[in-house]
């Protein structure tokens, strides 16, 4: 299909559900041509914590399969439980309480890609050192399919832990008091603040490992809340696509909503989630302290571009500060070099979806 799209000069875009199709950080060409990967398992050896799988793959449909072996996906991203892995490396998705705080970069062993020529190129391998020179594996993860059509992927998976439940709880200080706090007394287990408008900051702590891990990493938080103001509430098992579980309404994301992710020092968190609660004061941003990492839901209003570009404005100069709108709009900004020189390698036609501001074909680098 690339070739094809080569001789005839037509725009391509990859897709797997469908549901990251207006990402912020490209632009969106409605009358690109479809390009759908096939699903399914290539090669899975439970014994190596290795599966390859086709990119259209639905990640409740991955995750029923290793379950069977007793082995999961550390990550479950934000959205829905449809979503392919394809979309998944391509977006870099995020993904809330992460088991060992890990992302989709950490396990991503290998990739075939087809470029804008209509070359297959395979980057990575199977096992976990398998990287020589330029890693291609992490230029393609988070590249949002502007630089070539991910077809299959191999990931590394991990056991599913004895005990698996989230402790939630209610902050009811101020972002400046409770940011430095969980700095100071951070357990080794993933930690997500959700602040709403009108509700309290409401903190998420997961529990794994066995009995006695998972019952010490409790405590640890129920010692956190009787020295600061702090209310446990109840804990229970993970359920990362249940819409009965507690973290049910961390994964939902609206279909017209506009959703950026930040991520700063975690010494600067609660100067970044001051400057999102006042550009978007309606939104909803949940924080992860440990990497200092903000993401934020808001319905998509038509000063859009505006907020955006105020609130990546609005970081002081000292602050180490990067963005990345994943759904919604995204303001201009001046190409950097290497990035028209990567479109230009990969897709020298441009066929694919293009970073904004577009990239011409054609110019040379």
């Amino acid at each position: 299909m690339v070739r094809d799209a080569v001789a005839s000069n037509t725009m391509v875009r990859a897709m797997g559900a469908g549901s990251w199709l207006h990402g912020g950080p490209v632009v969106n060409d409605a009358s690109a041509t479809a390009i759908r990967p096939c699903a399914g398992v290539m090669e899975y050896t439970p014994g190596d914590l290795v599966i390859t799988v086709h990119a259209g793959t639905p990640l409740n449909a991955l995750a029923a399969i290793c379950a069977d072996s007793g082995q999961m996906l550390a990550v479950a991203p934000y959205g829905a439980p449809h979503a392919t892995i394809g979309a998944v490396v391509a977006t870099a998705a995020a993904a809330p309480l992460a088991y060992d705080e890990l992302t989709i970069r950490d396990l991503v062993l290998g990739l075939t890609v087809v470029t804008g020529t209509g070359d297959i190129v395979r980057v990575g391998g199977k096992v976990v050192k398998n990287v020589a020179g330029f890693d291609l594996v992490r230029l393609h993860t988070g590249a949002f399919g502007t630089l070539g059509v991910i077809t299959e992927v191999s990931v590394r998976l991990h056991a599913r832990p004895i005990m698996d439940h989230v402790v939630t709880g209610t902050l009811d200080d101020p972002p400046p008091l409770w940011v430095p706090r969980l700095l100071a007394n951070r357990a080794p287990l993933p930690m997500l603040v959700r602040m709403a408008p009108g509700e309290p900051a409401q903190l998420f702590a997961r529990c794994t490992g066995n009995p006695a891990r998972a019952s010490a990493l409790r405590g640890l938080v129920q010692s956190y809340g009787a020295r600061h103001a702090f209310t446990l509430g109840p804990s229970d098992t993970l359920g990362a696509h249940d819409p009965t579980a507690p973290t049910a309404l961390l994964h939902h994301v609206p279909e017209q909503a506009l959703v950026l992710r930040a991520r700063t020092t975690p010494t600067f968190g609660a100067v970044l989630i001051d400057a999102a609660q006042r550009t978007f004061p309606e939104a909803t941003v949940l924080f992860q302290p440990s990497r200092g990492s903000l993401r934020l839901v808001t319905p998509h209003t038509a000063d859009a571009d505006r907020r955006v570009a105020a609130f990546m404005a609005s970081a002081p100069p000292s602050m180490p500060f990067s963005t990345v709108v994943e759904q919604g709009a995204s303001p201009p900004r001046d190409p950097h070099a290497l990035d028209v020189k990567l479109k230009h390698t990969f897709d020298p036609a441009g066929l694919f979806p293009q970073r904004r501001p577009a990239f011409t074909p054609g110019v040379s680098p």
